[in-house]
């Protein structure tokens, strides 16, 4: 989700297939070696091949079955949560750190939260599945030329299986960068699901297909920041997330005029002046902002300022 939530650390929602995923790569390479060794001298090494492209074919099955359930289950509950919390309302917040995301994004809500704000958080994860659909399909056309090229001692496979996996590759660029597609689509979800909290996206990041560093191909980076702005409480305030050169940095700032102070800890630092209290994190997680939004908030409301 683009400003949506992240949960609980090291694997999140998506602890089950992290999980695996860690541990399998390390098991599958450890069967890798074993099945190489054990079938070292074979006249037939077809069998070898075999072996090996079953197992690796064996544990994308498995992690592929895990990321869906967890997606599911992570997204059915955002989505519960959510519903919960817009029928519920705002309330009062005393520690921001101690709720769920949507039970923070629903208390920071300066507007009735309408259906079509809780609709546009669950359609987020679409994003999501639309993206995982695709390394399947593409993993599946890799798994269909690969071993047939060598199980067959052709080169046939390669040229049918090759502009296939090119195409969806290509498909699946344009989907996500296109017009209209997964990117464009997740600013427009954004601005509905913050329109309660009258914030609305004002700036998206330059994007753009970049050379790896160290390996060949490219990959497509977000350059910039995605801005979120609005009126909240009277107040002009700005939300800067950052792309790919600063992820996991944002800036939130909140234009009432204060004394001037500055504090700092290990990832945040707030300041504040006659322009306004400013509170900047660095490698935050996605609900990390929704706090720095309440506690700017709360110190332009302090009488002291």
């Amino acid at each position: 989700m683009s400003v949506g939530s992240r949960l609980p650390r090291v694997f999140g929602g998506f602890k089950r297939s992290g999980l695996f995923g860690v541990v399998g790569v390390v098991v599958v390479a450890v069967l890798v070696a074993a099945i190489g060794l054990s079938t070292e001298g074979n006249d037939n090494p077809k069998l070898t091949y075999a072996l090996i492209f079953g197992v690796v074919g064996l544990f994308c099955v498995i992690l592929f079955t895990l990321q869906r359930a967890d997606l599911n289950r992570v997204s059915g509950r955002d989505a519960a949560a959510s519903s919960r919390a817009a029928a519920e309302g705002g309330h009062q917040v005393e520690d921001p750190t101690t709720l769920a995301e949507p039970d923070l994004w629903a208390a920071l809500a300066t507007e009735p939260i309408d259906a079509d704000a809780v609709r546009a958080r669950d359609q987020m994860w679409g994003v999501a599945r639309s993206s995982q659909n695709l390394a399947i399909v593409v993993t599946i056309l890799i798994f269909l030329t690969v071993p047939a090229i060598y199980l067959l001692e052709s080169f046939l496979p390669l040229l049918i299986g090759g502009p296939l996996i090119v195409a969806a590759a290509l498909y699946g660029s344009f989907r996500a960068v296109g017009p209209g597609g997964a990117i464009e689509q997740s600013y427009e979800l954004t601005d509905r699901a913050m329109a309660p909290l009258g914030l609305a996206v004002t700036e998206r990041p330059d994007g753009g297909f970049e050379m790896r560093l160290g390996m060949p191909g490219f990959d497509y980076r977000l350059r910039g920041w995605t801005v979120l702005s609005g009126e909240r409480h009277g107040h002009p305030t700005v939300v800067r997330i950052g792309g790919h050169e600063d992820a996991g940095t944002t800036e939130v700032i909140v234009a009432v005029p204060c004394h001037e102070f500055a504090a700092k800890s290990k990832r945040v630092e707030v300041s504040s002046g006659p322009e306004g209290i400013v509170v900047t994190r660095r490698k935050g997680g996605g609900r990390d902002w929704l706090c720095d939004l309440w506690l700017a908030e709360h110190l332009a409301a302090a009488p002291t300022r």
